[in-house]
């Protein structure tokens, strides 16, 4: 069983699909009035203070949203893939946005604008309470987040990102092995960690005999010591 990132979320979170109990008629307009376009790996849709008029959505690929500090260390915040929703404050009138959002891979993405949105949510109250569905999740997803970082230890952090990655969480057997193909780096920034902090717990875990690692990629091993390590 190999994992691609592109399949992948940080949080493994259900998808986003807004307007997944819309009639097929009404998605079906919804998708002739959306603005489809290709984007290469690296492009930023838009910048914290950023203003923007349009609710954007992946159609393939994966989306980052992360924060920079003043250092210029950065942390993930989601790793967005296949109809998630991202952009939300251009609904919210003029209000900026508080994060980047940058294309992770090559990536196809739908742009809806906000006020068509808008009318939408007005008119289908199922949407709305998708989208509001859709933002309690990441909030929650971040308190997570924020109390694994004051409460766990890198270690414990990492194998939770591996398993949630490789979305083998509640399996104890994984066959064939599970393999996660991210570089320390993009772990250490979902972590909020270092590199070489991160690199070091790889190491140690590949002594233990919970991964290997090959071409690049990271071969989980021992599913159900890493789920006793992350607290699962």
């Amino acid at each position: 069983m190999v994992y691609q990132p592109e399949n992948d979320t940080s949080a493994c979170e259900p998808p986003d699909d807004v307007f997944a109990e819309l009639a097929p008629e009404l998605r079906a307009m919804i998708e002739r009035r959306t603005s489809f376009s290709d984007y290469p790996a690296g492009y930023l849709f838009f910048t914290p203070e950023e203003r923007t008029q349009r609710l954007l959505f992946v159609k393939s690929g994966r989306v980052r949203l992360y924060k920079l500090s003043p250092e210029g260390r950065s942390l993930t915040l989601f790793v967005l893939e296949r109809q998630a929703v991202f952009g939300e404050a251009a609904l919210l009138g003029d209000r900026p946005h508080d994060c980047f959002a940058e294309a992770l891979s090559d990536c196809r993405v739908g742009a809806l604008p906000s006020d068509e949105v808008r009318e939408l949510m007005i008119g289908n109250p199922s949407v709305a309470l998708r989208m509001m569905d859709v933002i309690a999740r990441r909030l929650r997803a971040l308190e997570r987040k924020l109390a694994d970082i004051a409460f766990k230890s890198v270690p414990q952090r990492l194998a939770a990102i591996l398993l949630s990655l490789a979305d083998c969480g509640i399996e104890q057997a994984v066959s064939p092995p599970a393999v996660i193909r991210y570089t320390h780096q993009q772990l250490a920034e979902m972590l909020g960690s270092y590199r070489e902090t991160v690199t070091k717990a790889v190491g140690e875990f590949r002594e233990a005999g919970l991964i290997r690692i090959t071409d690049e990629a990271i071969v989980l091993l021992d599913v159900g010591r890493l789920r006793g390590l992350a607290g699962r």
